[in-house]
């Protein structure tokens, strides 16, 4: 008896799966399924970031080299995320080094935090903050640990990378000068 129930149970399988048109949708979802990852993970690779992170970078805000050299925000406090060697080699105007390392482990909220007050009193307004690392992952993932301590910040898209694409060190202050 129980042969029959096993041979009944084959001969549904083989009558279901004998018509291939009901794999073709399965095919295709999963050929669809590889190629969208394939892609996405292409794409991070290109913008030097992990498949996460280039996934978090959708929801991150963020703003241009032509945006932030436009004058669009009146006062901005500009906030470099990587460490403390690449920061001496090379940074943007007056920017402030807060390592991600030092926002990771919760030292560098407390750093922002004594920056911005800091700012505030003798700029007397509110600024923009914006953070910026070589190519982006970094400030990304800072600004995801800004953001769940109640900061709001933008990030550079292309970090000092794309800026230096623009402007050389000595058109940093001029540049920045107007905002």
């Amino acid at each position: 008896m129980n042969s029959n129930i096993d041979q009944s149970k084959i001969h549904k399988f083989q009558q279901v799966f004998a018509n291939r048109r009901y794999l073709l949708p399965f095919a295709v979802v999963g050929a669809l399924l590889v190629a969208g990852a394939g892609t996405l993970s292409i794409l991070a690779y290109q913008h030097q970031m992990s498949l996460p992170v280039y996934l978090q970078s959708f929801s991150t805000p963020q703003i241009s080299v032509q945006e932030l050299a436009s004058g669009k925000f009146k006062s901005v406090l500009l906030i470099d995320v990587r460490s403390l060697e690449e920061y001496q080699e090379d940074h943007i105007g007056n920017s402030q080094l807060v390592p991600l390392t030092d926002i990771e482990s919760g030292l560098g909220i407390s750093q922002v935090k004594t920056i911005l007050q800091s700012y505030e009193r003798t700029h007397r307004d509110k600024p923009t903050i914006i953070l910026y690392c070589t190519s982006g992952m970094r400030s990304i993932k800072a600004n995801q640990q800004l953001s769940h301590n109640g900061y709001r910040a933008l990030t550079l898209t292309g970090g000092i990378t794309a800026w230096r694409k623009q402007f050389t060190r000595s058109q940093d202050l001029q540049v920045l000068a107007t905002k």
